[in-house]
């Protein structure tokens, strides 16, 4: 007889899109004890059926892995869930801090206008960095194609490091990965001015899921 499930909920900010979600599934789904899984989007949250198997504190470590603030919604020890949120909260200040320099932080929630939001500044710098690096191309052609490389390295460094955290979660196959290796190939075919263009294409995406 199968061991009846208990419903854990987290709140994951930073979980925009539907890659992300899916990301957060199959980590979640291969862990111990795990007997269902719900991802929701446009919720923000996690919410696990498991058994006493699944150590909680694991799965929040591994969630918080790929890059995301993870915050339990579910009281432990019979506490009030309201007031671990609420001490947790003063936690993730600190923690998303340190989350900035994984994920590039851009992948934090819009709370207000797009081009203030991290994911928005950097797609603002990328955009500019490849209209100098044009500009450069044009005035100074010696200097081809190393503006544009550098150009591209300013928007592809979060996208790879999502991509690393992914893989050695688990999960080497992700669109972050796909551009990773699409974008240092172009590189290495002397195609700078292309990877450049498809890493800024990729981050306007990413903006405009999140929007």
């Amino acid at each position: 007889m199968a061991a009846i499930g208990q419903e854990t909920k987290f709140r994951v900010e930073g979980m925009d899109c539907a890659s992300c979600a899916s990301k957060i599934d199959t980590l979640v789904r291969r862990m111990p004890g795990v007997q269902d899984v719900n991802v929701s989007i446009s919720a923000g949250t996690l919410t696990v059926l498991h058994t006493s198997e699944s150590n909680l504190d694991v799965i929040e470590r591994k969630v918080t892995g790929l890059g995301y603030a993870v915050a339990s919604l579910t009281a432990k020890s019979g506490a009030p869930a309201s007031d671990q949120l609420a001490d947790h909260d003063h936690r993730t200040h600190s923690h998303d801090k340190k989350l900035a320099g994984l994920h590039g932080n851009d992948d934090a929630p819009m709370s207000g206008p797009w081009w203030n939001s991290a994911k928005g500044r950097l797609t603002i710098a990328s955009g500019v960095a490849l209209a100098v690096a044009f500009a450069v191309h044009y005035m100074w052609p010696a200097t081809d194609p190393w503006a544009f490389i550098a150009a591209m390295l300013l928007g592809l460094v979060s996208i790879a490091r999502r991509a690393v955290m992914a893989a050695v979660a688990g999960i080497p196959f992700t669109i972050e990965m796909l551009m990773t290796v699409a974008a240092v190939g172009a590189v290495i075919i002397g195609a700078g001015e292309e990877a450049a263009t498809v890493v800024l294409l990729f981050l306007i995406g990413e903006l405009l899921e999140g929007v």
